[in-house]
């Protein structure tokens, strides 16, 4: 059992050892694909609203 624990620390830090030699570039590509799933968002509210309103359904 501490052989399974350890091998799981160690692989953990090493993958944080490499997140860390990324410096800002995880911050920086993960901010670009929540502004794009964003903006992808409310275009598709903006057409659904378009359309509700079209048929009457709007509350």
């Amino acid at each position: 059992m501490q052989q399974i624990s350890f091998a799981i620390g160690h692989f953990l830090e090493d993958t944080f050892k490499i997140l860390s030699a990324m410096g800002w570039m995880p911050v920086i590509g993960i901010s670009i694909v929540l502004g794009l799933g964003f903006l992808y968002w409310m275009n598709l509210q903006a057409k659904y609203s378009r359309k509700a309103q079209k048929d009457g359904t709007l509350i």
